[in-house]
């Protein structure tokens, strides 16, 4: 009887464990939608990165990204990699990059914001923190 129970709900471990969909989520003030798939592209590149949100606002872009689970430790590597790749392809922004989840989780709540001066205050907020030793 363990032997059967075994048969069937492993398969059904495995395959809840597959799911490697990234979500990638892009908030422009300007709404430029060449810039938004530019920025698609270089987050859906990196193999190392299951979810990512991008705020353009003002003169800065502000990327969040979570890293998959067992490469925390490469972390500052993953954030040097997409740094170095979205300045080269916006040198006019200041680029930020974090994979801090505190950082992601207030990015995300940005993406629903409609007020844009709000969203633009916010990212200068979340810039600042992210430049904060603690």
């Amino acid at each position: 009887m363990k032997k059967i129970t075994l048969f069937f709900f492993v398969p059904l471990l495995l395959a809840g464990c597959s799911g490697n969909e990234k979500t990638i989520d892009v908030y422009d003030v300007f709404d430029d939608a060449e810039k938004s798939v530019e920025v698609r592209d270089v987050l859906n590149s990196n193999e190392d990165i299951y979810s990512g949100t991008a705020i353009f606002a003002d003169n800065d872009l502000l990327v969040a990204v979570q890293a998959k689970p067992w490469l925390d430790y490469k972390k500052g590597k993953i954030e040097e990699e997409l740094t170095k790749q979205l300045e080269d392809r916006f040198s006019d922004y200041n680029v930020l990059v974090s994979a801090d989840y505190k950082l992601y989780w207030e990015a995300n709540k940005l993406i629903n914001e409609e007020d844009q001066q709000k969203v633009t205050d916010e990212v200068k907020k979340l810039k600042d923190l992210e430049k904060e030793e603690t």
